[in-house]
């Protein structure tokens, strides 16, 4: 190689001389303690907002609408393969008309199951937020 063309180590020895030092100061200011505590400070937070986002979910209401929304739908869909296999299709659909009528009331019934166990369980994740609250802020 002669002297006037640059060898590629050259380049790379070259950008990781200058690259190492601010690499070495990013990753000491990430795993300082300050940082490590700030990010822990922020589980609580993080916690109490997936809580209060499950909180207000209406699992009852959601399936029962997705159900209502999608049933026509499929129905419209179905039409032209309803036409030619007609016979057959109704009577297994006339099969299944007693199960709608189960899951209907069914459906109904899961939601205040829902907000039941969310009333126990959201106390407790409340606790748990808090205990962590507490551990992050006493460090």
């Amino acid at each position: 190689m002669s002297e006037g063309e640059t060898n590629i180590g050259d380049i790379l020895g070259g950008l990781m001389s200058t690259v190492a030092p601010m690499m070495t100061g990013l990753i000491k200011s990430i795993l300082s303690p300050e940082m490590i505590k700030s990010v822990v400070g922020m589980i609580p937070d993080v916690l109490g907002a997936v809580v209060d986002a499950i909180s207000s979910i209406d699992l009852g209401e959601l399936i029962s609408s997705t159900i209502g929304a999608i049933l026509p739908l499929a129905m419209k869909l179905l039409d032209p393969l309803l036409d030619m296999l007609g016979p057959i299709i109704e009577k297994v659909l006339d099969m299944l008309s007693p199960v709608i009528e189960i899951v209907g009331p069914l459906l109904a019934a899961v939601g205040p199951i829902f907000d039941a166990l969310k009333k126990i369980v959201g106390p407790i994740i409340e606790a748990l937020t808090k205990g962590l609250g507490a551990l992050g802020s006493s460090s």
